[in-house]
């Protein structure tokens, strides 16, 4: 029999609780069966304690993870009888093991067993009961009397176990919560739990909560953080106003955009800085490389058209061989200010190519018209009152509406701490609104 493709098996030499222990040339393996989420949480807490052995350079091991062959395998190293060392037993407490668990050889630990090693002697040497000397019935009411008492004693802690109230463990290093732990005679649980938000090996939950009074030998339950970080996902080929929603609900920030010609539709995501895949944090900040489409012969340069009025805007636009797609927003500015363009100026434009222009107006805010849609989402009124933040004074303020028919600006300008915006709008399906403060998103939210 070949493990592994690798190891050659001589013996079996015991198999318990799903583990079979096999004697192969070279030294022992663990072979673990794991095929409910039970036993792959026995071995990966049984793998996480190894490693922790490992990297104090306690023991030397070949551990594999992959499905259907999960094992540990040991070089044989001749055991000895001696205590192990106090920074092994530590590093083990945390995941349910302890000095029954381990075999010590010269120098080290010779292996680290998956159950309780008991009274058994470790593979590769003849087990010697330790010798057993029986108490003579010495005379005299002295020794019953004693014998008695012990007894009583026993029997009084047996049946009356002394409580401990279980500390504040969340927050705590797992070797903080082990030594909170140490002389109180409870039990010690982990299991591992992902917070990239929170440092590595700290206690993110616990049960029973702090001041819960359990009798000894009872278990408290910690949950371990990771932190294992989230990968950037593919944004290519989306448009900018769905990669920037994707991001948000990800919780990482548009960092900023740049342009280059391209086949793609104008706006259409081409790459993304740092590239998919990349384990990022929360919060972390992601570029977008957007297309501006590609030219179809010569082309002029678009001008600088925000702050001036519509006419002079459209005038420019119409000279230099562009068509004007204008949008009326709610604002601030002066009536008929241009607020904003796309593309950016200098954007180079062929002939005929499209600029949106946001021009600012007075009274009722303007919504482009809905395109006949079927009777479902239907259509309701949706109430709006906003008073903006302090973050929002002397920033660039944009408020839109998303719903079944898209994204709508409803307000656009300077922004004032406090500044009151309210209204009533029509909106089909599931809306939400976003807040921008200098183009970047700030806030989003359901009414």
């Amino acid at each position: 029999m070949l493990l592994d493709d690798r190891y050659p098996v001589l013996e079996t030499l015991e198999a318990r609780e799903g583990v079979t222990l096999y004697r192969v040339e070279g030294g022992w393996v663990f072979l673990f069966q794991v095929r409910t989420p039970e036993e792959k949480e026995r071995f990966h807490r049984y793998r996480t304690a190894l490693k922790r052995l490992m990297d104090l350079g306690l023991v030397e091991a070949q551990v594999s993870a992959k499905p259907g062959r999960y094992y540990a395998f040991f070089p044989e190293r001749p055991p000895v009888r001696k205590p192990p060392p106090k920074e092994a037993l530590e590093a083990l407490a945390p995941f349910g093991f302890g000095q029954e668990h381990l075999a010590m050889a010269e120098g080290g630990v010779a292996y680290l067993a998956p159950w309780s090693l008991g009274r058994e002697a470790p593979p590769g040497r003849a087990f010697r009961p330790p010798a057993r000397f029986l108490l003579g019935v010495a005379p005299g009411l002295l020794l019953v009397a004693l014998g008695l008492w012990l007894l009583f004693q026993g029997l009084y802690r047996y049946f009356n176990p002394p409580e401990y109230a279980v500390p504040e463990l969340v927050g705590k290093t797992a070797r903080e919560a082990f030594l909170l732990l140490k002389d109180t005679g409870l039990q010690l649980e982990v299991v591992e739990g992902n917070d990239p938000a929170k440092p590595r090996e700290v206690v993110l939950e616990q049960s029973p909560p702090p001041g819960t009074r359990l009798r000894e030998g009872r278990t408290v339950r910690l949950v371990l953080n990771q932190a294992r970080l989230n990968p950037l996902p593919d944004l290519a080929g989306l448009r900018q106003e769905e990669a920037e929603g994707r991001l948000a609900e990800l919780g990482y920030r548009l960092a900023g955009t740049a342009r280059v010609e391209s086949p793609e539709p104008l706006g259409t995501v081409l790459a993304t800085d740092p590239p998919p895949g990349t384990p990022l944090a929360p919060g972390a900040g992601v570029r977008l490389l957007l297309s501006q489409g590609a030219p179809a012969g010569p082309t002029v340069p678009l001008p600088q058209l925000t702050g001036l009025s519509r006419e002079e805007a459209l005038f420019l636009v119409n000279a230099a061989g562009l068509q004007a797609q204008v949008e009326e927003v709610p604002a601030g500015a002066p009536p008929g200010t241009v607020l904003a363009q796309e593309p950016p100026p200098g954007t180079p434009m062929p002939p005929g190519g499209g600029v949106r222009l946001r021009v600012a107006v007075q009274g009722e805010v303007l919504l482009p018209p809905a395109p006949p849609r079927l009777p479902e989402p239907t259509e309701r009124a949706l109430p709006f009152a906003l008073h903006l933040p302090p973050e929002a004074e002397g920033r660039q303020v944009r408020l839109s509406l998303l719903d079944a028919r898209g994204e709508h600006v409803l307000y656009e300008g300077e922004g004032q701490a406090g500044l009151r915006l309210e209204g009533t709008y029509r909106v089909q399906g599931e809306a939400r609104f976003r807040l921008y403060l200098d183009g970047e998103p700030f806030q989003e939210w359901t009414p």
